[in-house]
């Protein structure tokens, strides 16, 4: 019996010890294969609980994700970033946060459908924000565009794939193409990377004259009414200098997308979504730019005029339209002034003035 016993012990160890090698190994073989995936990448929630993958932790790392047995034979991209978002329309900030002045392709992807559309931009927010522009989508003579103007943006994730700043247009379009390859998207009509859509009609010589005179990077001018391309200019500096534009408005229009006196958008990627072209020689662009200016109506909440009556000599007062004018009038400080005019301040301004904020009638 104690024999039979001893074995029984031998056994079970060497048992033991079989199966504790054995959970090892397998152990070692998937933290081999999902741990680069856990560093690869990591998550963010926004303020809707959804989750935003913010790639990989280098563009090297994310290179390394590719799976070259799938895609043997096929060249590999250039190293880049993968970001996710969720509900894009009404995560916008999210998009600024990542695509600000990015290079690279996005990714509209329907997955309950089974839908896709792949596009690329050397500014990725501005091109991605177009889509949910109303004077675009109204447009809706593209397949993507019929699609989303239909159903709208529900149900939709939007992929980014980000280069590095230094990349040029040839490799953004070479990664549009890989992914174009890969994934075949069936909102695009044309799977070739940097294609229109057949509605755009060629470029005309003159506007490809202006082309060739460029130095540096363009600036295309569209005309939303008529939805057409009026101008190229070859810098940011001539802008300022004929049209009269500040230089925080030509950017915020750049990155933003805001359209110039309601009107004019700014961009450095051609529209494919405004295919006409109607180009201006410069002095018809600054007319057109004078005349639109000369109607233009600020989208701004009706402002109040600040009534200054003068206890002391009644036929000193008047009403002035703001507040920086009633300071530059008195000669005195625009903070003391406001402090007077919401009663922060108790009395007469210089023992004088008395402020009342009154509705303006335009």
């Amino acid at each position: 019996k104690f024999i039979f016993y001893y074995n029984r012990v031998i056994i079970k160890n060497l048992v033991n010890k079989f199966l504790l090698k054995f959970i090892n190994v397998i152990n070692s073989r998937i933290n081999y294969w999902f741990n680069p995936l856990s560093y690869n990448f990591f998550y963010v929630k926004d303020a809707s609980k959804n989750f935003i993958n913010k790639g990989a932790a280098s563009f090297a790392e994310s290179a390394n994700k590719i799976n070259t047995k799938q895609y043997k034979g096929r060249p590999q991209p250039d190293p880049h970033k993968k970001i996710e978002i969720w509900d894009p329309y009404n995560n916008r900030s999210k998009i600024a946060e990542f695509a600000n002045g990015a290079k690279g392709v996005y990714f509209f992807e329907v997955e309950s459908k089974n839908m896709g559309y792949i596009g690329s931009s050397i500014n990725l927010y501005n091109r991605v924000c177009s889509y949910f522009m109303p004077s675009i989508l109204a447009k809706a003579d593209r397949r993507v565009l019929r699609y989303f103007n239909k159903y709208g943006f529900s149900n939709v994730k939007l992929t980014l794939f980000i280069l590095d700043s230094n990349s040029t247009l040839e490799q953004v379009l070479e990664l549009e193409q890989y992914y174009i390859d890969n994934l075949s998207p069936n909102l695009n009509v044309e799977l070739v990377a940097g294609g229109y859509n057949g509605y755009h009609k060629p470029m005309s010589q003159e506007a490809r004259y202006i082309l060739r005179k460029l130095r540096g990077i363009p600036i295309y001018i569209y005309d939303s009414n008529t939805k057409s391309l009026i101008f190229i200019s070859d810098s940011k500096e001539w802008l300022y200098s004929n049209i009269g534009i500040h230089h925080v408005s030509l950017n915020n229009c750049l990155i933003d997308a805001h359209l110039f006196l309601n009107r004019f958008l700014f961009t450095l990627d051609l529209i494919s979504e405004f295919p006409y072209e109607s180009i201006l020689i410069p002095e018809e662009l600054v007319s057109l730019i004078e005349t639109v200016r000369s109607q233009y109506k600020p989208n701004q909440p009706k402002s109040k005029n600040v009534l200054a009556e003068n206890i002391v000599k009644p036929e000193l007062s008047r009403t002035f339209s703001s507040l920086g004018k009633l300071s530059r009038h008195l000669k005195g400080d625009k903070g003391t002034i406001r402090n007077y005019l919401v009663g922060r301040s108790k009395g007469l301004y210089r023992k004088q003035w008395k402020f009342t904020l009154i509705e303006s009638n335009s």
